[in-house]
């Protein structure tokens, strides 16, 4: 008998990042192998009922309501102890995605109940006492900080296993005190079924539903307007560039109430200086497959990344990537193989990068091609099998 799993997430669906498409992943495929599986989660609103259901598996409400924000993820903390201890008898495993107040309320609740816990590591810079800026993106924490998280970090390394989706991270957590062999790499993969080049005829049919110019090369970015994901800075760097003959499509939502919100400030800009033919906000996207197989470029300039699954899906939908490279980003962005890399936080560098690329079609055939074969190395379910034989192998530990 496969064991019951809870899986704890700060947010989940409606709410799009890559922490909640990977966590509805697992919990689908956990579903249809076999194990029980419910959802933790936060409410977003005040009306958001106590229970709900997305593909099939029970997802619970708790902590006080609000959109996302930073302090949300800790707030959440007592009242998600509190669910877990509630809901006792409904599972035996307890995996958690993300560290902060939901980490520690999930290893608390599974010393409290002898239950193992995963944590998934998705922020750098948490299990550490430093990081390595150079390679996660992450300025160096002070040593106040530091000295602060102590006591944080001790708690999450009480956790049975830690789940890394960057060598980054993993490297980190046994820098950070957790045995090598409690410390799992294992990345979110890509549904190549789903993110796949376009077919015949598909780019152009597509670009006319979305209002995409044909006679225009489409400069891509997905993901929160936000400012570290670079999205200021990718605004800026495309005001320098002189080609009429390239649009900027930016897909993703804003980040209302979050001090690291860009999207009002991102688009004043852009009127402000003209650029209105040149840049379009294409607002959230429940499904962005069909934006990666329009256009022809696409760009992650983020400031820090946990992994970076936008860049992995326009790999799989045929995109050549023009990339920071930082944190998990470096797991699979390859300079001269899938990608240009230019300098964080660096319009300039930013703004140098995509040229290279906008006046070199043979350039963005060949890095195409190696961008597809990179994304055959993360086919999704092989991974997630992966997470089914290391909760199995969990379970059996208690």
């Amino acid at each position: 008998m496969k064991p019951r799993v809870l899986i704890v997430t700060t947010y989940y669906h409606p709410v799009l990042g890559g922490v909640e498409t990977h966590a509805r992943q697992i919990a689908a495929h956990l579903r249809a192998s076999g194990f029980g599986v419910e959802v933790l989660t936060k409410r977003l609103g005040a009306g958001d009922p106590v229970e709900s259901r997305v593909d099939d598996v029970l997802v619970h409400h708790a902590g006080p309501a609000g959109e996302r924000s930073a302090s949300g993820k800790w707030r959440t903390t007592p009242a998600f102890f509190r669910s877990m201890l509630a809901r006792r008898s409904r599972y035996e495993t307890i995996l958690c995605l993300d560290y902060r107040g939901i980490g520690i309320a999930a290893v608390a609740a599974g010393r409290w109940l002898k239950r193992p816990v995963i944590l998934q590591a998705e922020t750098a810079g948490v299990l550490a006492g430093s990081v390595d800026a150079a390679s996660s993106g992450l300025a160096p924490e002070s040593l106040f900080g530091r000295l602060a998280r102590v006591p944080v970090r001790a708690i999450y390394r009480r956790a049975d296993r830690i789940v890394c989706i960057g060598r980054d991270l993993e490297r980190e957590s046994i820098r950070g005190g957790m045995p090598p062999d409690r410390v799992h790499y294992l990345p979110p993969g890509v549904d190549l079924t789903r993110f796949r080049p376009a077919a015949a005829g598909e780019r152009e049919r597509l670009r006319a539903e979305l209002g995409w110019p044909a006679d225009k090369t489409i400069v891509l970015f997905v993901g929160r307007l936000s400012l570290e994901k670079g999205a200021m800075d990718l605004i800026h760097g495309w005001r320098s560039i002189d080609r009429r003959d390239a649009l900027l499509a930016m897909v993703g939502p804003d980040m209302p109430g979050h001090p690291w919100d860009v999207g009002a400030r991102g688009r004043a800009y852009v009127a402000e200086h003209g650029l209105g033919d040149r840049v379009r906000f294409e607002g959230a996207a429940a499904d962005t497959a069909p934006f990666y197989r329009a256009a022809d470029v696409f760009v992650q300039p983020s400031h820090f990344e946990a992994f970076g699954s936008s860049a992995l899906e326009a790999m799989a939908s045929g995109l050549p990537v023009v990339s920071s490279g930082v944190g998990g980003l470096a797991d699979f962005v390859a300079a001269g193989e899938n990608a240009v890399l230019h300098e964080p936080r660096s319009p300039d560098s930013i703004a140098r990068a995509l040229t290279q690329m906008l006046r070199d079609a043979a350039l963005r055939r060949r890095l195409a091609q190696g961008a597809i074969a990179t994304a055959r190395r993360f086919e999704l379910k092989g991974l997630l099998d992966r997470y089914v034989t290391l909760i199995e192998s969990v379970a059996g530990t208690r």
